[in-house]
């Protein structure tokens, strides 16, 4: 029955939707990269009620998605004409649930100063760092708690906060701590994760200078 319920969408995603690269991560670096690509197929999205009638919205990076999943599993990417997802859950016969991304993401681990006493510099450098993932496409959006500025301005400025939105590599132990940077420069401090299925929700607060 899972098979059938798989090909009818996939016969569905042929009529309404675009050709989708797939790729499969291996490991915590590039998971587009070209030998991570698998397949290609159609995918039609639609939003998480079913609706075709009513554009997406913004800041709703969840999408139903019609595509022959019996080749396909959480934690894979689709990159085409309409962007690139990852596949957050499949749960036939139930369509499979999607994740819109919009940044391009890079998560360290500052180490702990390397000499016993007094050291140099303390900030974090890119030799006293360790990746833990590099270069996954993820959803991230304003959202969570913020943080006051360290300034101490008198209109006591809030940085703001976000979320972020990851597949779960087995390769990586993220925790509170942790910097997440994007392909645009900016960075973040790690304030909570949590594991949902096959999915990461990072808390996040904008790092200031």
């Amino acid at each position: 029955m899972a098979d059938r319920l798989a090909y009818g969408a996939g016969c569905a995603a042929r009529r309404t939707g675009f050709l989708y690269d797939a790729y499969r991560p291996e490991g915590p670096e590039a998971p587009l990269g070209l030998d991570k690509r698998f397949l290609r197929l159609c995918v039609a999205f639609v939003l998480p009620g079913g609706s075709v009638t009513a554009p997406s919205g913004l800041g709703m990076p969840f999408r139903q998605a019609w595509a022959d999943w019996s080749y396909l599993r959480a934690g894979d990417y689709l990159a085409g004409p309409e962007g690139t997802v990852f596949v957050a859950g499949i749960e036939p016969p139930k369509p499979m649930l999607v994740v819109m991304t919009n940044a391009v993401v890079s998560l360290v681990r500052p180490e702990a100063p390397v000499l016993a006493g007094l050291n140099g510099y303390g900030a974090v450098l890119p030799g006293t760092q360790r990746t833990l993932m590099a270069g996954f496409p993820a959803s991230l959006l304003v959202g969570g708690m913020g943080d006051r500025t360290r300034a101490g301005l008198p209109d006591n400025t809030k940085v703001p906060g976000f979320s972020a939105l990851l597949p779960v590599v087995a390769e990586a132990l993220p925790h509170v701590g942790d910097i997440l940077s994007t392909e645009r420069g900016e960075r973040f401090i790690v304030t909570a994760v949590e594991r949902l299925d096959a999915v990461w929700r990072f808390s996040l607060v904008q790092e200031v200078g």
